[in-house]
């Protein structure tokens, strides 16, 4: 028994100390951060596409006119 509790306690100091996943849970949370200015500036935005997508077209119709 305690044979079984001391190599459970090494595996989990060896998952606590692992850094592979780190990387992973890193660009986790740029992504999560980007989502939440998305939502938040969502308005802004769009505003923002409009405008240029609307001087996109009309440069665009001058052009083939």
């Amino acid at each position: 028994m305690k044979q079984m509790l001391l190599k459970t306690k090494r595996e989990i100091m060896e998952f606590i100390e692992d850094e592979n996943g780190a990387g992973v849970i890193e660009l986790v949370l740029i992504i999560v951060v980007l989502i939440g200015f998305v939502f938040l500036f969502k308005d802004k935005i769009g505003s923002l596409l409009n405008t240029v997508f609307s001087k996109i077209n009309s440069q665009a119709e001058s052009i083939y006119q």
